[in-house]
């Protein structure tokens, strides 16, 4: 007996119907698009349970347990499944293409970002960005906990020199 081709491609497209799940890593912004500059949606907790629904560059757009939908970084998320992805990349290609080639040989995702150096255009040309500054001082953490988080993961101390404050390109010992 022969499957019609319509019934098979429709088999096909359901099978994204079920997301992939995962967690946050640590607590996350929900943002209203794949963008840092996006409007942030909600403070997601760590360890947060949510289905992925659609992966764009660095970004992922997750949906939570009350419905709430959002993008995320991909770096704020751990995948609980082993087997194969079924969230749909964004990056082009076909949907027919994208299950083809959207399996996870691992439960880990990597990013790979280029970095140049600036030149002295580009920090005549730079301002101050308060707001991020802001979010980013919500990561420092006090000397005592850092020392108990080391111990706690096994980590060994080492020491890292600094650069000299001259621009003489030297690091100081410290």
């Amino acid at each position: 007996m022969r499957i019609p081709i319509f019934v098979f491609v429709l088999l096909l497209c359901t099978s994204n119907a079920f997301a992939e799940s995962a967690t946050t890593s640590r607590p996350t912004e929900l943002q209203e698009k794949a963008s840092a500059d996006s409007a942030v949606l909600a403070t997601l907790a760590n360890q947060t349970r949510v289905d992925v629904m659609q992966r764009n560059g660095g970004w992922t757009q997750v949906k939570t347990g009350n419905g709430q939908s959002g993008w995320v970084r991909m770096t704020s998320l751990r995948y609980e499944n082993a087997g194969p992805s079924t969230a749909v990349p964004t990056s082009g290609g076909s949907l027919l293409g994208s299950l083809a080639t959207s399996g996870r040989t691992s439960n880990s995702g990597s990013v790979g970002s280029g970095v140049r150096g600036l030149d002295k255009e580009d920090l005549k040309r730079a301002s101050p960005n308060y707001a991020e500054l802001q979010k980013m001082q919500r990561f420092t953490v006090d000397k005592n906990s850092a020392q108990t988080f080391a111990q706690k993961s096994s980590l060994s101390p080492s020491n890292v020199a600094y650069l000299d404050q001259n621009n003489s390109g030297k690091r100081e010992n410290n």
